[in-house]
């Protein structure tokens, strides 16, 4: 399996570009949202990593879409949905590189 896991970046990108991510992950046999890196900017109001997930389960009623907005939730629920052989990619601008290690170090590996 492909679980994917994406991270928005920018409160102003995700605003202006969520619709575009509708059919983004069509790949991926499971996908984890989380919320917005900021990268300095203020949070804007109905912003968030649950745009991109509704915008993918309008555009894809059968694929399955996790959103997890805190990093901890993250880290447990990878390492609970995982399973050998799958592939875990995980894209983002922000503070997303750690959870990789940090999902193998839970896993006991």
């Amino acid at each position: 399996r492909l679980v994917a896991v994406f991270q928005p970046h920018r409160y102003s990108r995700t605003e202006d570009l969520w619709p575009s991510f509708a059919e983004a992950f069509d790949g991926a046999d499971l996908l984890f949202v989380t919320d917005v890196y900021p990268s300095g900017e203020a949070p804007r109001p109905g912003v968030s990593g649950r745009l991109i997930v509704d915008a993918v389960q309008r555009a894809r009623p059968d694929q399955t879409v996790r959103y997890v907005p805190r990093r901890e939730d993250l880290v447990r629920e990878l390492a609970a949905e995982l399973e050998e052989g799958d592939l875990c990619l995980t894209m983002g601008a922000g503070d997303l590189t750690s959870v990789p290690d940090e999902v193998r170090d839970r896993l006991g590996g």
